[in-house]
């Protein structure tokens, strides 16, 4: 009996213990147990949460455009680039200025800034605290000096004051050029940059500097005096950066932008729209032009003005196309029976009711109503910034031709949407075995694209010169009122 009660007190106590444990465990489990700590949010989903892309850039003509009568208005390659990357994100595009590369590292080491539009490479001191963007657009660096002097054909021959930016990637360029030339001696500047080194090059304060080719191209259609020695570098390419840290988020998701915009051409159209203007460059009759801008454009300024400005167009881009089509000489005429500043045909100029095409308001008023009506009658499906140009080319050659151009391109298996595409087509309607299979017959459309091209060309220079004269040389002289020019001999 005694056994039994023992036993049965041992199973009693077992059977308390184990249920004791069982609550205590599951008491220590929820209790005790501490919680997976919230998770973090990634750099991409703070930048989308804060609803805007916050983009330091450096101010200059490369990467941007300032309409010199609307300074907040903003464009460029580099511009373009980040406003359709800030779409895709469906963020608002904020672009904070700098005037020196050190500026815009403080900006982004005090979380003012997302990513850094520019090169950092030079800026050694820097360079371990962010990280690069896959390359994109490539860059050539070309060493220049001005015409009538010397020229240098390499380092070797350098005799004379070498001026380069201060952290540049110039500065970066030189430093590992110093193990193949001994003597390679240069001086940089920390207030200066590309463009304004440049304009010191034609005002002969300094013999040579060092810049991209995309630099130099813009400033040769402003000052024709600056001219390409050699190439210093020819595989270089633009990096964007990000502040480093474990988070890659929105570096990668900008590489992957990067990739499918050279896959689906955006990057490519970007290129032409920006710097097409690049492939040509006529010394002769851009110094002609320049004169032209300062002698003779004044007399008709206010007209174009005016006149593109009732039909939404650029004054710039409609004084180009009248130097272009007369030099901007109201009695100009040509064989074809055109005449004035805009070379309109008596038809045209009887439908849009310009009575004396000789008279330049009357032509640049005809004009400027002409080109507006090609342009609302080109289709939608071509990207707003390219209407233009397929409106140019239908005022030179007509506008039957140019639907012929673009039903060829399908044919051709390209994009009759695409300027580049139709431009590549436009020059195969003067060939019999194209034209005779097509509506409107036979165009001389390589007349066309070199009428683009020029207008184009005459464009960039106008708009670039017109920043020049009206902010460039006060913005050098403010930069060197408030700090002493300094050179530091390396």
């Amino acid at each position: 009996m005694i056994r039994r009660v023992v036993l049965w007190c041992i199973s009693l106590i077992t059977i308390t213990l184990t249920i004791l444990a069982i609550v205590f465990a599951l008491f220590f489990k929820e209790e005790f147990i501490p919680e997976d700590p919230p998770q973090q949010n990634t750099i991409l989903q703070k930048v989308t949460e804060n609803k805007e892309l916050r983009v330091g850039m450096l101010r200059n003509l490369t990467t941007l455009y300032i309409d010199y009568r609307n300074p907040n208005v903003v464009g460029g390659f580099d511009y373009a680039l980040l406003q359709k990357f800030s779409d895709k994100l469906g963020l608002k595009l904020k672009i904070i200025f700098a005037n020196t590369l050190p500026e815009l590292v403080e900006k982004s080491h005090e979380g003012k800034i997302d990513l850094i539009a520019a090169q950092i490479k030079g800026y050694t001191a820097e360079c371990d605290n962010f990280i690069a963007s896959e390359p994109f657009h490539p860059i050539i660096q070309q060493l220049v000096y001005l015409k009538g002097t010397v020229k240098p054909y390499s380092f070797d021959h350098i005799k004379g004051n070498l001026t380069i930016p201060k952290y540049s990637s110039q500065s970066y360029l030189l430093n590992n050029l110093t193990k193949e030339y001994d003597n390679l001696v240069w001086n940089e500047s920390d207030i200066l940059n590309q463009e304004e080194l440049l304009k010191l090059v034609v005002d002969k304060k300094i013999d040579y500097t060092i810049a991209n080719h995309y630099t130099v191209a813009i400033m040769q259609r402003i000052y024709p005096l600056l001219t390409v020695a050699f190439t210093v570098d020819d595989n270089w390419s633009q990096n964007w950066y990000f502040p480093k840290s474990q988070d890659h988020s929105l570096r990668d998701k900008f590489n992957e932008f990067i990739k499918e915009a050279y896959l689906n051409g955006t990057i490519q159209k970007l290129e032409y729209h920006y710097f097409s203007y690049m492939k040509k460059f006529d010394y002769v009759d851009t110094q002609k032009f320049i004169q032209a801008i300062n002698k003779t454009l004044p007399k008709y300024q206010e007209y174009f003005e005016i006149y593109a400005s009732e039909n939404e167009l650029d004054w710039k881009l409609i004084a180009a196309m009248s130097y272009q089509e007369s030099h901007w000489n109201p009695r100009a005429a040509s064989s074809t029976g055109v005449r004035g500043m805009m070379m309109l045909t008596k038809p045209t100029a009887d439908s849009l009711g310009i009575k004396n095409r000789l008279d330049a308001e009357q032509s640049i008023k005809g004009g400027s109503i002409y080109v507006k009506k090609i342009i609302d009658r080109m289709p939608t499906t071509i990207p707003a910034e390219e209407r233009v140009w397929f409106a140019l080319a239908a005022y030179n050659m007509g506008i039957g031709h140019l639907w012929d151009a673009r039903s060829l391109a399908v044919k051709l298996n390209k994009n009759p949407d695409s300027w580049q595409d139709v431009r590549q087509v436009l020059p195969l309607l003067s060939e019999e075995e194209y034209y005779t299979n097509l509506k409107y017959g036979f165009a001389r459309g390589y007349q066309a694209v070199h009428f683009v091209d020029s207008i184009q060309q005459y464009y960039m220079s106008l708009v670039g010169y017109l920043l020049e004269s009206e902010l460039r040389q006060k913005h050098i002289d403010e930069k060197f009122a408030s700090v002493m020019m300094n050179f530091t001999q390396e």
